[in-house]
Order: C-alpha cells, then structure tokens, then sequence
C-alpha cells in the first residue's frame, strides 16, 4: 500500500548547529512473487534475484501458497516501523512496486512532469496502474520507499522442521531529482514443525532489522543540539515528538576539514538518553574530549537495540574443594532502557557429559540495574533459569532437552567503556544450581548430575 510518511532531511553546514528537519515520504505495499494480483503457481517458479549480478532460484508452487499465507501482515508490520520511529506520520493507498520497476516508475513520474499534451488516463508498471491524480500526489517531491520481497524459500531438515528464508529489499527514490539514494536487504529465518508458523517466524524478523537499518541511514539519522548542561545531566531538543527512547545513544560531534578539502564530523563525545519528555530528553554523558557545552551538535548513533556479551566464569565451591568454569552469551535489551534492563543469556558449564549423550547448556532470565560514572559502569545484576543438556541422540532422551538442574546466579560487574561500541568488564559475586537428581548417581561415572556452584569470578566484553 502506497503510503505518505514524514521523514528526517538532514544537512549539516560546517560550524553549524543544526536541528532534524521533517519532509514527506511516500511507502509501496509489499511486492512478492505470489501477490494476490497473480495466479497461484501450480509448477515450479522461477524467481529472480537482483543485486550485482542477477541470477535464478526456484521456488515449489506449494511454497508460494504457504508464504501468501504467513505474509498477510507484513504491510502491517513495514508501516508499524515507521509509524513507532516516532517520526513519520503514516497514510496508505493501494499499490505495490517491484524494485525491478523502481526505474519505469521514475521515468513516468518525468514524462508526467514534463508532459505538454493529454496524460493517459492511467499508467501501468508491471501489473499496477497509476493514474495521472496518483502521480500528481507522489510527485510533490517525496523520497518513495519500495518494499519487495526478492526471495523466499522453505525446505524440510531431516529432524522433521521446517526451515524458512526470506530476502526482502528496500529501495530509496528521490522523486525530487528521480535519483536512488539507497537500496539495502534484510535476510531473515524461521523454524518450526509447523510450515506457515516457520515462515511467519521469518516474516516477523524484518520488523527489529528495518527499524535499524532505517535509522542506520544518514538521511534519516535524527540530528540535534545541546540546550542545557548540568554537570554529566544533558539536556537536548527532541523527545517523543521525534521518536527518542530511553536508551538511545547520541554523539557529540564536530565538522572538520580534511587536507584534501573534504567535509566530516569528528565524534568527541557520547551520551545515552535516560528519560524522555515530549519536546525534549534528558542525557547521561559518558564521555566527551572536551565539554559539552550547550550548542554543540548531536548525531544518533543507530544500535540494533540490545547489548552482546560474552563471559567466562569460574566457580569456586571451598566445601566441595572444587571449582567449575563457565562459558556464557548473553543479550540485554537497550532501546526503551535506562537503569534496569532485562537479560536473557545461555551457559556452558564444564561439568561431565553423560557418557558423550549430553551437551551441557544453562538457560537463564534475569535483570540487571545500571550505576553510570562516566565510562565506568557498575551493574549488580541477577539471573535464574534451568539447566542441562541438549542431547546429542535425542532417540535416547526423547526430548531436545533434557532438563537436569534449577538454579541461577548474582553478581556484580564493572565495566568500562573501552571506545564507543565495547565495554570490557569484570565481575563477581555468587552461583548455584542443584541438580534434580543430585546423588542418584555416583560421581565415579559422572559428575554431570551433580549440582554445582560458588564464589563466582569472572571476565568478558559486551559489544553494543
């Protein structure tokens, strides 16, 4: 569905503060092989894929069908992004663009603006018509967003799930110049035992990309400027008027010359938004080369929206006079976050496998509330969940895991922030879990089934 969105436009002019200014953008509904405009393949299809090199892939008719099925509210979806960035407002008409004619739909919109005598009636791009009303509305000088699925695909593992993939392009038409200005693609996967749930699982992956990959785009990067500083509390124009969440981080930066001549930015600073009122936020800074002071230049610094840690743990049981170590992954939720944040992590603790059946894995939720002090970063935090194995031959066990142990850990981390988008850390505190079959078997054949825990010291990086 064509729809007309408010955009960010944003020029920075050397010694400049400049504010992020709204302009209008038009967004096609979604194109796929397959839409309901085209008949329902009965034999294999031939799909084109088009980026550097265009080359072909098939597609099974029966795959088509469950793809139409799982992408009903996928048009939904595109719009709810750009409705919840917070700054584009979101109007809808009815058709749909391939990419493939993004140029034909750029030279109907130039012959209709250079056109002397009588416009057709309508004009037809691929199998949607345009009438001369319809053109006259997009031309206003809008960036026009075409969405188009340029693949999909579903195939069954021998396990007996179903795994889908789908590759979804989105292409940036100046209509004011009739120029690209941008094109990315967003591959995303769903598994299930289900077909149309594994797809469904695929098509609710675009959503968390594009909402980055847009605001990656240096058209649409919300830029702003400094009103007010208290000491390491900045206050800066823009809030929800504009989309910022708690969590956002924003640059502080300086336009510099080149020797060659060439206009950039310079990062001399960060900050990270810690409340939120509707024409303004409230930053907590956390570091700057000189400054802030008020009328510097703010740029957003585009994240995924959760931060990627990696750890090691040793865990030293004095009683039992012996220790386990840990190796873990965990993700904690930044955008819409400040102080406490949700966490969600795995574990592999070296422990005893059952006789090579069991591949050890913890599994574990918990929280964790952030103390700011510049780059320093102190962060008690706490985790609970289930631990045991994924099996190795799951005709033994019967399950795809086998739960074998309860329990969690708390802790606390310091951290530093080592440059914009790595923090390193180190941490302490204490960990338990107990085995559900604790003593059953005896530790001469296998320590897995044992609990374990302690003293927990350990290291690691997160990546944000």
């Amino acid at each position: 569905m064509l729809s007309l969105c408010v955009g960010i436009v944003a020029v920075l002019p050397v010694h400049a503060q400049f504010y992020s200014e709204r302009q209008e953008i038009a967004i096609f509904r979604l194109s796929y092989y397959g839409e309901p405009l085209d008949p329902v393949p009965r034999e294999q299809t031939v799909v084109q894929l088009g980026r550097v090199f265009r080359y072909e892939r098939r597609v099974e008719a029966r795959t088509s069908e469950i793809f139409r099925l799982a992408v009903g509210a996928v048009d939904e979806q595109i719009r709810s992004v750009f409705i919840n960035l917070g700054r584009f407002d979101v109007i809808g008409l009815t058709q749909r663009l391939d990419f493939e004619n993004v140029s034909a739909f750029a030279d109907a919109l130039r012959r209709y603006r250079e056109a002397t005598a009588e416009f057709p009636e309508a004009v037809l791009l691929g199998q949607q018509a345009f009438t001369a009303e319809e053109l006259d509305r997009i031309s206003g000088g809008f960036i026009v967003v075409v969405p188009s699925v340029s693949f999909y695909n579903l195939v069954q593992r021998d396990n007996g799930e179903y795994h889908a993939t789908i590759e979804t392009s989105f292409t940036f038409l100046n209509v004011e110049n009739l120029t690209t200005i941008g094109q990315f693609f967003v591959e995303t996967s769903g598994s299930d035992r289900d077909a149309v749930t594994a797809m469904r699982s695929a098509v609710n992956g675009i959503e968390p990309q594009l909402v980055f990959r847009i605001r990656q785009m240096d058209e649409f990067q919300l830029r702003t400027g400094i009103l007010e500083v208290n000491r390491r509390r900045v206050l800066l124009e823009f809030g929800r008027n504009m989309g910022i969440q708690r969590g956002d981080e924003y640059a502080i930066v300086v336009p510099r010359v080149t020797i060659h001549g060439h206009q950039t930015v310079e990062e001399t600073g960060l900050m990270v938004i810690r409340e939120v009122r509707e024409q303004y936020s409230i930053a907590e800074l956390l570091y700057a080369s000189q400054g802030p002071f008020v009328g510097d230049q703010l740029q957003e610094v585009p994240r995924m929206g959760a931060d990627i840690t990696v750890y090691g743990n040793a865990l030293v049981d004095f009683a039992a006079e012996r220790g386990t170590f840990v190796m873990g992954l965990k993700a904690v939720p930044s955008r819409g976050f400040f102080n406490f944040r949700p966490l969600v992590g795995i574990e592999i603790p070296f422990t005893d496998t059952v006789l090579g059946l069991l591949f050890p894995l913890n599994v574990y939720l918990g929280g964790e509330f952030n103390q700011y002090f510049g780059r320093l970063k102190l962060t008690p935090s706490f985790g609970f969940g289930i631990g045991g194995g994924i099996p190795f031959n799951q005709s033994v066990f019967g399950d795809d895991y086998f739960a074998s142990h309860f329990g969690g850990s708390a802790r606390l981390t310091v951290n530093m922030l080592i440059n914009r988008d790595t923090m390193l850390f180190v941490e302490g505190g204490f960990a338990r879990w107990v085995g559900f079959y604790d003593g059953l078997v005896p530790p001469e054949i296998t320590r897995f089934f044992d609990g374990y825990g302690g003293i927990l010291l350990g290291a690691g990086i997160t990546f944000k």
